[in-house]
């Protein structure tokens, strides 16, 4: 629960529903609470004390104060039962953090808002735009490219298929801590960037089974250490089949012909440029 501006103070709970003597009448009851009355009404309860004194908001971690406040509509001394419930809803809930929002009126004199905030995943790369994105891949807003260490994922379908990706990765921790960038590739699949986004492993996984791609390589990781090995690119695409290719000016290591977690293969083709590479995303 957080103050948005110095003036607030903290609600109290249960506030009785009558001051200076007026009860409020049931009949101007309304789904929102009490935003339907007249008012002269309104006006006369402000004059008794049923004015906005204090807004207590419950939830926020990203939302700037000052814009909770913009978007309510209502200043201190503002009548209590004039607030547009409804429209201070919609404008705080299209607040770029803010997924929903719920407003109470607790009299005689307080607002208490509740937010249900985004949470960042991951830097959403597209044409020369950043954005940041939570796990569904909803579009919170746009950032400097900078400005997080989240990782970065590339394509114009990317969000809508980055936590199906990402619930993967995450079979295996530890590797899954060491990737910096996802691009996806023709709608149908993913080459993830370990370690470094200009220097890394590019790890091109499959366009189906990517759950036994990735634990096969953590599985060949953890007895061979081939991710600590001077490696630019490990494609995995082909079913049961690893090719490795090495950066440059590094001689081939002979390995096993065929793909399990004992054995891959090498190629020593030129390694793809991986810059380029990130910044199409296709």
């Amino acid at each position: 629960m957080r103050r948005v501006n110095p003036w607030l103070i903290n609600a109290s709970a249960g506030l009785a529903l009558v001051a200076g003597g007026l009860w409020l009448a049931p009949q101007f009851l309304d789904a929102n609470g009490w935003s339907f009355f007249p008012e002269q009404t309104a006006e006369s309860l402000s004059a008794v004390g049923l004015s906005v004194e204090e807004v207590l908001v419950h939830g926020r971690q990203k939302t700037v104060s000052a814009d909770i406040l913009d978007a309510l509509g209502a200043v201190r001394g503002t009548p209590i039962l004039d607030v547009d419930i409804p429209g201070a809803k919609i404008r705080i809930g299209a607040l770029p953090w803010v997924r929903s929002a719920e407003i109470v009126r607790h009299l005689p004199n307080s607002l208490h808002i509740t937010l249900d905030e985004y949470e960042a995943f991951a830097l959403w790369q597209h044409d020369e735009t950043y954005t940041l994105i939570d796990r569904d891949g909803t579009s919170i807003l746009d950032v400097a490219a900078t400005s997080t260490e989240m990782p970065v994922v590339v394509g114009a379908d990317a969000p809508a298929h980055t936590q199906a990706l990402f619930a993967v990765l995450e079979e295996q921790p530890e590797l899954r801590q060491r990737v910096k960038a996802a691009v996806r590739f023709g709608g149908r699949r993913w080459n993830v960037v370990l370690d470094n986004m200009e220097t890394g492993i590019t790890v091109k996984l499959p366009e189906s089974n990517i759950a036994l791609a990735w634990n096969g390589l953590a599985a060949l990781d953890a007895k061979n250490k081939i991710l600590s090995r001077a490696i630019s690119e490990i494609d995995m695409r082909i079913a049961g089949r690893l090719v490795v290719q090495l950066k440059d000016g590094y001689a081939p290591i002979p390995q096993q012909s065929r793909y399990s977690p004992n054995a891959r293969d090498v190629s020593t083709d030129a390694p793809v440029a991986r810059n380029k590479e990130l910044s199409k995303g296709v």
